[in-house]
């Protein structure tokens, strides 16, 4: 092996080592829901980081994730920030900032940089939001955020950016994902309430996400992926989020996906209504295009 090369990716498992370490040491963390990552012994020509919604964790993409490294790619799928609880119950959601997720996604990103020659950022959710902002801030090939939550589907745009300072001053709130179902909402590797705060975390992202001075790094290339049948956020509001990314100099399109479930979060496979065998191929298709 080039001697180059061991060194790039002892060091990228030396840096997902203190990861995992981290988990372990951390009795509050599910040790199924850590971290995961696959990364070969040469450096791939993409290494994706994909990042998981609100309220779920890594094991999101144990379908997903797979597949992309049975195609030739490294993979690294992070743990946000108290996420991945063993107590589905947890209240700790509620002390999320927004700089715990950012500080999160950096660091699978700089190691997503010794284990690939190109890195791409795909997101869902929360996750979608902060691989935009990530693509107004780091040199990394592609950013594909699907679904970003960057406003409500029921409010106005600009009245999205009131809600997310509200939801960050006032005091926490939970809300079930679903109140019919309450704490037997699917996934069992997810929590089936969130936190106000954390919705309000997710918000701030979006509001500074191109809050940047041109001419600093930023990714190539930003691909905005809507469900038109989203019921949770404001499609129109995230086109306006993303699209100053152009200002930056970043190549943006936007994708409009129909024929979908009316559903918001079309990643997981463990919810009943997903449809998987549609989104994963035009997903995979998005990160190999040159």
């Amino acid at each position: 092996m080039n001697p180059i090369v061991h060194e790039r990716i002892a060091a990228a498992r030396a840096r997902l080592a203190a990861l995992a370490q981290a988990d372990r040491d951390d009795p509050q963390i599910d040790p199924e829901h850590g971290a995961r990552w696959w990364v070969g012994d040469d450096v791939a020509p993409i290494c994706v980081v994909l990042l998981h919604g609100l309220t779920n964790s890594p094991p999101q993409y144990d379908r997903l994730a797979p597949q992309l490294h049975a195609r030739g790619h490294a993979v690294i799928v992070p743990r946000m920030p108290y996420h991945g609880y063993r107590d589905r119950m947890t209240r700790a959601l509620a002390d999320l900032r927004p700089g715990d997720l950012e500080s999160a996604a950096l660091e699978a990103v700089a190691i997503a940089a010794l284990c690939g020659a190109r890195v791409v950022v795909a997101g869902i959710s929360v996750g979608a939001t902060v691989a935009g902002w990530v693509a107004a801030r780091a040199a990394i090939d592609t950013a594909i955020a699907f679904a970003p939550f960057s406003g409500v589907r029921a409010l106005p745009g600009a009245t999205n950016d009131l809600l997310g300072t509200l939801l960050r001053a006032l005091p926490n709130t939970f809300v079930w994902w679903d109140p019919r179902v309450k704490e037997r909402q699917p996934p069992s590797h997810g929590y089936p309430r969130f936190a106000t705060r954390a919705l309000g975390a997710s918000l701030h992202i979006s509001t500074v996400q191109c809050r940047v001075e041109p001419g600093g790094p930023h990714a190539r290339r930003a691909v905005l992926v809507l469900n038109q049948n989203d019921p949770a956020i404001n499609n129109a509001h995230a086109a306006r989020r993303f699209a100053p990314l152009r200002d930056l100099g970043v190549a943006y399109e936007r994708i409009v996906l129909r024929g979908l479930p009316k559903m918001h979060d079309v990643i997981e496979p463990a919810l009943p209504q997903a449809r998987t065998d549609l989104v994963y191929p035009r997903l995979i298709a998005l990160i190999e295009s040159p």
